[in-house]
């Protein structure tokens, strides 16, 4: 069936046909057969399109195919159990972050996005339409200053946190004094994270850190990291570079604590033989008992799923589709359910002196905030085991660097 992009592409060739004026004797039988058909499946298309109007549609946004495809996965999976199981009277389209216009302009608010470059980069399309967002786990508090921040409401604690979080860790349980901060210098989110560590390790007593940035030579980068010979290192890097940069650490001999951000919370890390002992940050632990509400996600997740088993950013997804349809349904209970009516009631929900209590923790922003504050997961990975190290909050949590790292 022909769809209605597919229409419009056969009329404009049909206007330029006529418009050259060109007599019926000149077109065979069988083309005029086909040019019926064609015009008939087109308006059948653009009937079909038309039934669609009055949906309430909401707009699951994951990149579950390219570079971010370990997390983003995850999320939309998160997302999907949230609408299985709280079903309104909405529809939710599933999206690429590739197809962000389409997502912005289709739906009447979003959920997604792992990441907080690709983020950055779909932002204007929903600063044009209008669309709010609900945040899974773009951790960069420096999105806030793009066009369109008012749009943005988060479900995961900011870079500043969990950086901050590392350094503390580090510091009191490992003993550790001296670090290399290794960041993917192609990367907003590695440069925020990896301020945020070095920020708040050199306000620790005797805290020494060095910076040192790597993107296509990570060999020389390696080089210049280990000449400082530091106890420890943290890698801010994306997901996809995490495994093989501490792969290559390993190679040249480091023995160290590897530390990472969020972006380590991925089965090429924490199920990985021959990495020596990782610390990462993370959102959520999923694997210890006694917590009702993340024991019954963890059984729903591996139900739905053929028994495989969630990570924090499942959590985060499953958490910001949750707010997001609530918010649809308050929306719909005052008769009203617009772009701006949906963000009003997740700000409400935002500020409400009821938090929002999810498998990732209380969702509430501090006053003046927009990141809620929560826990930081601290996993211990070696040889492809995984315990918990430390359920941190930080002391102290630097200012956002919004990519000044030096």
């Amino acid at each position: 069936m022909m769809d209605a992009r597919m229409t419009t592409r056969m009329n404009r060739r049909m206007n330029t046909r006529m418009n050259t004026r060109m007599p019926l004797s000149n077109i065979d039988s069988p083309s005029l057969l086909l040019l019926a058909l064609l015009l008939v499946a087109g308006c059948r298309a653009s009937g079909n399109a038309g039934s669609d109007a009055g949906v309430t549609k909401l707009a699951i946004v994951f990149d579950d195919s390219l570079g971010q495809a370990s997390l983003g996965s995850e999320g939309k999976r998160g997302a999907m159990l949230a609408v299985e199981e709280h079903g309104a009277d909405f529809r939710a389209v599933y999206f690429n972050d590739a197809a962000a216009v389409d997502a912005a302009r289709e739906a009447v608010v979003a959920v997604g996005f792992t990441d907080s470059d690709e983020l950055r980069v779909a932002m204007p399309a929903f600063a044009a339409a209008g669309t709010p967002v609900m945040v899974a786990g773009a951790t960069d508090p420096c999105l806030l200053t793009m066009s369109g921040a008012e749009l943005l409401s988060f479900a995961c604690y900011s870079d500043p946190m969990q950086g901050a979080a590392m350094a503390e860790f580090a510091y009191e349980r490992l003993a550790v004094r001296e670090t290399v901060v290794l960041f993917d210098a192609k990367s907003e989110f590695a440069s925020a994270v990896g301020a945020a560590f070095t920020t708040a390790f050199r306000g620790l007593p005797a805290g020494k850190t060095a910076v040192v940035a790597f993107s296509s030579d990570v060999e020389g980068a390696i080089t210049t990291a280990l000449a400082k010979k530091p106890q420890a290192i943290y890698l801010a890097a994306l997901p996809q570079d995490g495994p093989r940069v501490t792969s290559a650490l390993r190679m040249r001999g480091f023995t160290g604590a590897v530390l990472g951000p969020d972006s380590f919370d991925e089965p090429e890390i924490f199920n990985a033989q021959g990495l020596g002992v990782v610390y990462y940050s993370t959102h959520a632990w999923l694997a210890g008992k006694g917590e009702p509400a993340v024991d019954a996600f963890v059984a729903r997740y591996r139900q739905r799923f053929g028994g495989a088993e969630p990570t924090a950013f499942a959590a985060l997804g499953y958490d910001a589709t949750r707010i997001a349809v609530a918010a649809i349904a308050r929306a719909q209970s005052g008769g009203v359910v617009t772009r701006a009516t949906v963000g009003r009631a997740m700000r409400e929900f935002a500020s409400s002196s009821t938090p929002f209590e999810g498998i990732t923790g209380t969702i509430a922003p501090a006053a003046n905030e927009r990141f809620p504050r929560k826990s930081v997961w601290i996993i211990e990975a070696t040889d492809g085991k995984r315990q918990l190290a430390s359920r941190w909050e930080p002391v102290k949590i630097p200012d956002p660097s919004c990519g000044k790292l030096r």
